[in-house]
């Protein structure tokens, strides 16, 4: 997929995301066998009452990223294509598309049980469900980045990355 052709596109949140949520799970623990410990619905579509791309994002904690990809076929006759490997954080990324490849339905992170992103993941979807102000703030900026940057999903993606990472780190402290 082209990533320059790809546009942003934020849609109110929907109570389908966790029914999403739940299909996708059952893929998943058969894929993960033993090894999945636990997934999370995480991302924007986890945050009520905010805007997000409509692509469910599932954080699938796992005891070990060894042999994951010798299973790629599996994971493709499902409708998962690996998409990037950050063997620094131990993760993985699965994406599912819809037909025709122009839209990214779901994002599958697999990480090691040993990785931080595990908390910093499910933390800041927390601390924005359960603080509506900030949640709201959060709103803002992804729709003025949606407006700057609709055809540009990287910098879209950059410019959330340092209002997550103010969240994060106030958190820590």
């Amino acid at each position: 997929m082209n990533e320059t052709k790809r546009t942003i596109e934020l849609v109110p949140y929907s109570a389908m995301w966790q029914k999403y949520y739940a299909k996708e799970c059952l893929t998943l623990q058969a894929l993960l066998r033993k090894n999945l410990i636990e997934a999370y619905h995480i991302g924007s579509t986890a945050i009520r009452d905010i805007v997000s791309r409509p692509t469910l994002d599932i954080l699938c904690v796992v005891h070990t990223l060894d042999g994951i990809r010798s299973f790629e076929a599996e994971f493709q006759r499902v409708g998962l294509t690996f998409k990037a490997a950050d063997l620094d954080s131990k993760r993985l990324l699965f994406i599912r598309q819809e037909e025709g490849g122009e839209s990214e339905l779901c994002h599958i992170h697999i990480i090691e049980k040993s990785s931080s992103l595990i908390d910093d993941y499910i933390d800041f979807r927390n601390y924005l469900n359960s603080e509506p102000k900030v949640a709201k703030e959060y709103n803002k900026l992804k729709t003025e980045l949606q407006k700057e940057y609709a055809n540009n999903p990287t910098l879209y993606t950059k410019g959330k990355s340092e209002f997550i990472q103010i969240i994060l780190q106030n958190l820590k402290n």
